[in-house]
């Protein structure tokens, strides 16, 4: 007992520390919307008279690139789980994509209303959170694995910036570094199995048990030829699917670019919104993706307001469809609970 509550106590974080975390963020925050988002936006004046000469064909294109975008997250998700119908899976996804933008600390809470949704649709509790570190995991590593593709053309294409042949090398040695660890499964295995332990002596005893299973149930995941497969094919179209749907918006607005920078302006800017200092990410994309765009000599109307459509419609639109999917599985929780009393 009092080894848990000392561990209990080291894993916590001081007042002092969340007090500053939250004035850090609110800084940073209110200087990116400063200096970054609002001289942006001062640009979206000029640019409404594009929205009365937009092409309903450029927007029906891009509603089927982003639905399907979510399709490929959902189907990422059922090769990682069994025994869990696809619609089931595809509207727990869409529930907690939609209330990690909405409610603070929007991740936390979407993962926890996630695993009660997939876990009362017959999944088993080590199953979900398995599944759940590992997209948390790989789903960063497709979008890395994208943008280090990426910078190959771009260096063939245009000019060899510092920038883009760092990224490249450093893609180039996690990529030599991650073959050579594959051809090595024993020592990796025992690598592995040590840290466990070592992690496994430092927790409460009651959740010892839990913690392994899972660990056990992800490297069980990972070992897996289907699993890699599906990580590579659906996690790395989620994100060029999503990327298509702002290239799409530039091409509405009369600035079809090449698809090469318009993949780096969304690497770099879906990169930066893995810190947490807002909910999605949201003005942080908004101001990195319009200055990265800008900076490839998009004009500054037309990249105000195809990020701005493409935040409205990846970002927003999938609100109230979390909504409706959140009622439809309570409404058939409730149904098939009542069905055996029938």
């Amino acid at each position: 007992m009092r080894t848990a509550t000392r561990s209990g106590r080291a894993r916590s974080r001081p007042a002092w520390y969340r007090r500053l975390w939250t004035a850090v963020s609110l800084v940073v925050l209110v200087a990116l919307v400063e200096y970054v988002v609002l001289p942006k936006l001062a640009m979206a004046r000029e640019s409404l008279d594009r929205l009365a000469h937009l092409n309903p064909i450029w927007v029906v294109t891009a509603v089927v690139l982003e639905a399907a975008s979510l399709v490929c997250y959902s189907l990422f998700s059922r090769a990682l789980l069994s025994g869990v119908r696809f619609s089931w899976i595809l509207r727990s996804d869409l529930t907690g994509y939609g209330v990690s933008h909405v409610v603070p600390g929007g991740a936390a809470t979407a993962t926890a209303l996630r695993f009660r949704l997939l876990t009362s649709g017959g999944a088993r509790p080590t199953d979900v959170t398995a599944i759940v570190t590992a997209q948390a995991i790989g789903s960063p590593l497709a979008l890395l694995l994208v943008a280090w593709v990426t910078t190959i053309p771009a260096l063939i294409l245009r000019d060899a910036t510092p920038a883009y042949l760092a990224l490249f090398l450093v893609g180039l040695v996690a990529l030599a570094s991650g073959v050579l660890a594959d051809r090595e499964h024993s020592r990796i295995e025992r690598l592995s199995a040590r840290l466990l332990r070592g992690t496994l002596r430092h927790l409460p005893a009651r959740i010892r048990p839990w913690v392994a299973s899972v660990a056990r149930r992800l490297r069980d995941l990972v070992a897996d030829r289907e699993v890699r497969k599906a990580f590579l094919v659906w996690a790395t179209l989620n994100w060029v699917l999503d990327a298509a749907v702002l290239w799409t918006f530039l091409a509405a607005y009369g600035d079809p670019i090449s698809p090469v920078p318009v993949l780096l302006a969304y690497c770099a800017a879906n990169l930066a919104a893995v810190v947490p200092l807002t909910p999605g990410g949201i003005a942080v994309v908004e101001g990195i993706a319009i200055s990265t765009l800008l900076g490839y000599g998009v004009p500054g109307e037309v990249a105000v307001i195809a990020v701005l459509s493409w935040r409205l419609l990846q970002f927003w639109a999938p609100v109230p469809l979390a909504g409706l999917c959140y009622l439809s599985l309570r409404a058939e929780g409730h149904l098939l609970a009542r069905r055996p009393a029938a």
